[in-house]
């Protein structure tokens, strides 16, 4: 969870390129990324290092708190495994077992059953992997445990009453109530990883930055701006698969230009590219290309607790005075799918086919700014260096402009701009570019009163919203659940504190001669790779 004035289009569209790739978020149905695209003959990688871009510097590699899907979890991903996880190179989201040898749900949905694999050795002396750690990880993301931890995905785990160890290598999840998402959004990605206790009592703090996993690589060195270095775990023992690769080097690139020029150069053997860039790799034999459309969604959204915005009808305005279809074709080349509502087709679960779609119109919002007995207003738009935020902001600027509505664009560092806390509040439009599992209750979750100060930036929230969350995370009933989830878009739209921009669409490039590999819901595998 990735995420810039002159008058509309008095240039050429293509002008307004993205200079910038973006934060990974969530893929489709997918399997393993196989290169399409070139015919030359097969170039085998160099050496026994694999070097992948990263786009942006790792933030925290604890599970509880990482902010970044594109950066932190790729890194997550070779240092950490789970009890079961998505299987790699299904089409689908098949969940196989990874650190548990049996995985078994009681039949009312209350208890999860779970037998580890012997002997799995943790990284860095830190011992043999038990049920305690088991019991530790979940309760700790829970915030079951004391000191509590207040993680910003304890939401994960909230129907977690505790995690009841029988013997070294056995025990059972205990649930408060059903939790249709476990299976899909919580035990099978990062939320379901197992650390080592020992670790984290020990390093504390600094356990955010030497992570202690159980996975086929583990954690070297981390040289901020320049690399993240990874070892094959020699001590390595759940068989989930065979890593081939000696050593990983995961190398921050956040500027396209950069990153064209280290694949082109053998600096990189993967990386994401820019829209810009795909002609340019897809026309060239040395290299492999791919594109997958995503979960994730893109907003324009509105913190309705300022006085400015707190009026329905000012809201109105800005959403009808919005040109979507030309940001979408400014910001990203008209590549992306238009977001009308927050699940797209792809997900199945939840999506809304009749969500309304609402279009330019000035007038009309002019009349709601009448409405609102407001003739002329002053607005901030934060915002981030991501694909397409620049020249979204640009458009937004000029298309309120011409109902009364000064927005100063307010562009910070990626850093700063995804620091949590009251902060936010400050805020008034603000770039949303959110990413999420493949489970509609996930992609809401972000949007409920507890929310606030975390991820809620729009600052609104509904008893009737928050009911309908709770009861979508526990009824077991398929077509119940698709009831839940388009009556809360509903209520999410009647509300109008987002303005829908897209679903993006990922482009990768590779050397010839690499077989990259990319979970189900869109993150990078790096510990998957293999030559071709």
């Amino acid at each position: 969870m990735s995420p810039q004035q002159r008058p509309p289009f008095t240039m050429d569209r293509r002008q307004f390129l993205q200079r910038g790739t973006a934060l990974g978020l969530a893929l489709p149905a997918g399997a393993l990324l196989s290169g399409c695209g070139g015919s030359g003959s097969e170039q085998q990688p160099q050496s026994d290092t694999l070097r992948v871009r990263l786009v942006g510097d790792i933030t925290n590699l604890d599970p509880a708190f990482f902010a970044d899907t594109s950066v932190d979890e790729p890194v997550m991903s070779c240092v950490y495994e789970g009890l079961v996880t998505y299987k790699p190179g299904a089409s689908d989201f098949e969940v196989v077992n990874q650190l548990a040898e049996s995985l078994e749900p009681s039949a009312d949905g209350l208890s999860y059953d779970f037998v580890l694999k012997q002997g799995i050795a943790f990284h860095g002396d830190y011992g043999e992997l038990t049920a305690d750690d088991v019991k530790f990880s979940y309760e700790r993301m829970a915030g079951l445990t004391k000191p509590k931890l207040d993680s910003p995905y304890g939401g994960d785990w909230e129907a977690l009453k505790e995690v009841r160890v029988k013997d070294k290598y056995s025990g059972t999840i205990i649930l408060k109530e059903p939790f249709a998402a476990l299976m899909h959004s919580t035990l099978p990605v990062t939320s379901g990883y197992v650390l080592s206790r020992k670790a984290v009592e020990e390093l504390g703090d600094k356990f955010a930055t030497k992570p202690i996993g159980t996975g086929p690589y583990e954690f070297v060195k981390w040289t901020p701006k320049q690399s993240v270095r990874l070892t094959r775990f020699a001590g390595y023992k759940t068989g989930f698969l065979e890593p081939e690769w000696k050593e990983i080097l995961l190398v921050p690139i956040p500027e396209d230009n950069a990153a064209d020029i280290a694949l082109e150069t053998d600096a990189v053997d993967f990386g994401q590219i820019g829209l810009a860039s795909v002609e340019r790799f897809g026309g060239n034999d040395s290299f492999g290309t791919d594109k997958r459309p995503t979960l994730g969604y893109v907003s324009i959204g509105m913190n309705v607790l300022s006085p400015k915005l707190s009026d329905i009808n000012v809201r109105r305005a800005i959403r009808a005075a919005l040109d979507v279809p030309s940001m979408l074709e400014a910001a990203f080349s008209g590549t992306y799918v238009r977001a009308n509502a927050v699940i797209p087709e792809e997900m199945g679960l939840g999506y809304w086919p009749e969500a309304p779609v609402y279009e330019r119109d000035v007038e009309q919002a002019k009349g709601f700014m009448s409405q609102a007995g407001v003739n002329s207003l002053e607005l901030s738009y934060s915002y981030t260096e991501e694909p397409g935020a620049n020249e979204v902001a640009e458009i937004t600027q000029a298309n309120l402009a011409e109902i009364g509505i000064k927005v100063k664009l307010d562009k910070t560092d990626e850093g700063t701009f995804y620091e949590l806390g009251k902060k936010l509040r400050d805020r008034e439009l603000v770039w949303v570019n959110y990413e999420t599992q493949p489970d509609p209750s996930f992609s809401m979750v972000w949007f409920t009163c507890d929310q606030f100060d975390q991820w809620n930036w729009t600052y609104w929230c509904s008893e009737r919203f928050d009911e309908l969350q709770a009861e979508g995370l526990t009824t077991q009933d398929e077509a119940r659940r698709q009831a839940i989830y388009l009556e809360m878009q509903e209520v999410w739209d009647e509300n109008v504190n987002s303005v829908w921009l897209a679903f993006p669409t990922h482009y990768y490039a590779h050397k010839k001669g690499l077989k990259p590999a990319v979970s189900p819901h869109g993150r990078i595998l790096p510990q998957a790779f293999t030559s071709a």
